[in-house]
C-alpha cells in the first residue's frame, strides 16, 4: 500500500511538521510515502519534503475546490490510502476516498470542542464541524493528539470507540539539537531572555504573555520577550500597536530554524489558549532550560513537574503565568525525558 500525506500548501505549520516526522518514521519501516500538495509547491516545507519523499503538487488555489483535481490524480490508485492532518484537506480527503473506494486516516489537528472564534471564522467552524459529523465516520482510522481529544471526538461525532486512537506527537531529538547547533547565541548578552515561538493568533494567548512580561519586568529588569513566529493577523498588528519601543518586547516573525532560539534563551513560555498537543514544548524541553506553560491542554501536566523542569498555570491568567515565569528563572539541574510517543501503535495503524 502506498500512504498519500496530503498537505494545504507548502507552508510551514505545527502540524505538517509532525506528518513529515511521522513520514519519517513510517519510511524507516518499509511504508511508501507519497506527499500530495493541493495547492501550489513553493513554500518552505519543499525543502524538507522533496529531499527524502516524491512530492506531487495540485496547484489548486483553493482547498475546497480540489476535489476534481485529488480524485482524478487518485482515479486509477487502488493501493491507496489519504492521509491527512488537516481540517479542510482532511474533508476533501474524506469525500475524495468515498467516491474512490479508498481508505482515509485522519489525524485530529485541534480538540474538537474548541469556541476560540467569533465572526465569520466562527461561522466557518460551525460548517466544519457539521461536515465532520458526516464525514468522519467514513474514515479507517481517526488518531487523536492525546486521551483528552480522542474524548471529544467520541463526544462530539458518532464515532466508534476502536475508531479513534490515541498517538501522541513524536520528537525528533537529534534534528532539534543539530539544527540548534546551525547558528551562534541570537541573544543579547547580559539579559534573561524569555522566549515564545508560535503563529501570532488569538489561540496562542501572545496577548497574555505581554500583559505577564510587564509584571515581569518589574522583578526582573533585563529581562526581554522575544516572540518567534509568522504574523499575518490583524491580532497580531494590533498587539505590535499597544508596544512601545522600550518594553523588552521583540517580534521576529517566522524563522525558518527557531532551535538556536530555544538553545540560548533561559526560559520557554508556551502562553496559548488552546493546543492540540503542544509540539514546540516538547522541542524546547530538548535544551533542559525551565519552560512554562498554560494548561491549554491535560498532558502539559504529563510534561511539566512543576519546580522541577517548569510550572504551568490557568489559561488567560496574566498574574499566575508572570509568577510562574519569575519562578522558573531560578530552576536548575533539569534533565528532561520524553517517552509518550507509541511508535507501534503508529505501525498499526499504518500496516
Amino acid at each position: 500500500m502506498i500512504y498519500y500525506f496530503l498537505f494545504r500548501d507548502m507552508r510551514v505549520g505545527g502540524s505538517e511538521l509532525v506528518s513529515i516526522q511521522l513520514a519519517k518514521i513510517l519510511k524507516a519501516h518499509g511504508r511508501q510515502i507519497v506527499f500530495v500538495c493541493l495547492g501550489g509547491g513553493e513554500g518552505e516545507l519543499r525543502k524538507k519534503v522533496s529531499p527524502l519523499f516524491e512530492l506531487e503538487c495540485l496547484n489548486c488555489k483553493r482547498t475546497l475546490t480540489a476535489l476534481p483535481a485529488l480524485m482524478k490524480s487518485m482515479r486509477n490508485r487502488r493501493d491507496a490510502c489519504l492521509f491527512s492532518s488537516l481540517e479542510y484537506v482532511s474533508l476533501v480527503a474524506l469525500m475524495a476516498g468515498k467516491r474512490l473506494n479508498i481508505p482515509v486516516i485522519v489525524r485530529l489537528p485541534n480538540m474538537p470542542g474548541n469556541v476560540l472564534y467569533s465572526g465569520f471564522t466562527e461561522i466557518k467552524w460551525k460548517v466544519i464541524r457539521w461536515l465532520n459529523r458526516r464525514l468522519l465516520k467514513r474514515a479507517r482510522t481517526i488518531i487523536a493528539q492525546t486521551d483528552a481529544m480522542r474524548q471529544q471526538a467520541l463526544d462530539f461525532y458518532p464515532l466508534r470507540e476502536d475508531q479513534v486512537v490515541t498517538i501522541n506527537n513524536p520528537l525528533d531529538r537529534d534534528h532539534v539539537i543539530s539544527a540548534a547547533e546551525q547558528e551562534e547565541n541570537p541573544f543579547e548578552k547580559g539579559k534573561t531572555h524569555f522566549l515564545t515561538v508560535c503563529n501570532l493568533a488569538y489561540s496562542k494567548g501572545v496577548d497574555v504573555l505581554v500583559d505577564a512580561f510587564q509584571q515581569v519586568k518589574k522583578v526582573i529588569p533585563d529581562a526581554m520577550l522575544t516572540v518567534v513566529g509568522r504574523d499575518t493577523t490583524d491580532y497580531g498588528r494590533q498587539l505590535k500597536a499597544t508596544l512601545k519601543a522600550d518594553d523588552g518586547v521583540r517580534f521576529l516573525g517566522f524563522k525558518d530554524n527557531p532551535y538556536p532560539y530555544m538553545r540560548h534563551c533561559d526560559v520557554f513560555v508556551l502562553p496559548s489558549r488552546m493546543e492540540g498537543f503542544p509540539n514546540v514544548l516538547l522541542e524546547a524541553m530538548c535544551f533542559n532550560h525551565p519552560v512554562v506553560s498554560t494548561t491549554c491542554v491535560p498532558v502539559v501536566k504529563k510534561l511539566i513537574t512543576p519546580g522541577q523542569n517548569g510550572y504551568y498555570c490557568d489559561v488567560d491568567d496574566s498574574k499566575q503565568l508572570s509568577k510562574c515565569m519569575i519562578d522558573a528563572v531560578s530552576i536548575t539541574g533539569i534533565q528532561n525525558h520524553y517517552d509518550l510517543f507509541d511508535q507501534q501503535l503508529l505501525l498499526s495503524v499504518f500496516p
